[in-house]
Order: C-alpha cells, then sequence, then structure tokens
C-alpha cells in the first residue's frame, strides 16, 4: 500500500543533480496532465506516480504528499510567466505595440499548459496560488510601467501606473477566461490592438452643432 497523503507542505529534499532535478520536472509535469484529467481529488500521489512513469516512492523521496507537489507546481508555472515577462525587458527598441507583442508571445510561450492549469491550481485547496499570482502580478505592473514610461511620446494617457494596472488586469482577465485553444498569435494581436487602442488616450470629441 502506498504511504498516506500528510498534511506536510514543504519539499522532502531538494534536488541538488541536474538528473534528480529532471526527475522533479517530469513529476511536476504529471501533476498538471493529472490534475486536468482528474480535478484535484483524483489527483493522487499513485496517479501522479503513474502518470510520471516512476513508482511512488519516488514522488514520496521529493515530495511529502500531493499538495506538496501542488504546490511546487504553482511556484514553477507563475514563476516561468513572470520570468518570461522579465526577459523581455521594457522594448526601448521597438515601438510600443510591438513591444506589448512582445509581452504577451512570451507569456502565452510560458504557458503550455494553456490557463486551464493555472485555473485548476487555483482550486487547489489551501495552496499558495492567489498569493504568488499577486507578488507576480506587481512585478508584471511594475514592468509595464517602466515600459510606458519608454515610449512616453506614443501614450495618450497621463497616470502611467494606473494605466499598467489597467493593462495588466485586462489582459490578465481575459486571458483567465480563454482556453488553450485561444492560446495563439491571432490572440496575442488582438490583445495588443486592445491595449495599444487604451494607451492611445481619448479620441476628441465633436460636438453637435
Amino acid at each position: 500500500m502506498a504511504p498516506r497523503d500528510k498534511p506536510a507542505k514543504s519539499p522532502r529534499r531538494k534536488p541538488k543533480q541536474a538528473r534528480a532535478h529532471d526527475t522533479v520536472e517530469v513529476v511536476l509535469d504529471a501533476a498538471a496532465r493529472v490534475l486536468a484529467a482528474h480535478g484535484y481529488a483524483g489527483a493522487t500521489t499513485n496517479r501522479i506516480a503513474e502518470a510520471a512513469g516512476v513508482g511512488v516512492g519516488t514522488v514520496y523521496e521529493y515530495f511529502s504528499n500531493k499538495d506538496a507537489v501542488f504546490e511546487a507546481l504553482i511556484g514553477r508555472e507563475i514563476g516561468a510567466l513572470a520570468g518570461a515577462f522579465a526577459e523581455q525587458g521594457v522594448g526601448e527598441d521597438v515601438a510600443l505595440a510591438a513591444a506589448i507583442g512582445r509581452l504577451l508571445a512570451a507569456g502565452i510561450g510560458a504557458m503550455p499548459h494553456g490557463p486551464e492549469l493555472l485555473r485548476a491550481l487555483e482550486a487547489v485547496p489551501g495552496a499558495s496560488f492567489r498569493r504568488q499570482l499577486a507578488a507576480a502580478r506587481q512585478g508584471v505592473i511594475d514592468q509595464v510601467e517602466r515600459l510606458l514610461e519608454a515610449h512616453r511620446d506614443e501614450i495618450g494617457v497621463d497616470d502611467l501606473a494606473l494605466a499598467a494596472f489597467i493593462v495588466v488586469s485586462a489582459i490578465e482577465g481575459i486571458g483567465a477566461n480563454a482556453s488553450s485553444r485561444d492560446f495563439d498569435a491571432r490572440f496575442a494581436q488582438e490583445l495588443t490592438a486592445l491595449v495599444t487602442r487604451y494607451l492611445a488616450g481619448p479620441e476628441p470629441t465633436t460636438l453637435a452643432r
């Protein structure tokens, strides 16, 4: 009989060698697939181990229970997303629309399992998803504000801090309600158009005579 899940959520030990790190990555990839297929209740360590092609003892070598697996998966997915944005810088070498397009393409590329996985991870009971996401979101907002400052001459809105918050929140909200089928180049183009139109500022109105 496989060991029963325990309440602890911290990993048993950190993988120090490349082979151990690869094993952990395989387990996390399997956990993502199992969570998507069976939900939290059905995502047992036995199923995760089977999907990973390892013994359940290997899972317990690195994780105390399935919640620890999902905590690690949350950290990996949110970290990959934030890191993909950070690598793009502020795009001073291109026009604003191109810089925003780069950010969106990087974000989509960092989510191979699509937004469905993030929604599933958000539903994990007692997980730190919201806290980790909030911290990552603020970093992305700060980066977008720097991007807007670097392209100030292309922007028609005054409050760049507020604009950065609105841009990130709008993209996050749309992305969170999308599906993997939506995550393609056209999706990024449409979001870029939406954001750049907002950043251009209000068009002057013509008063009726």
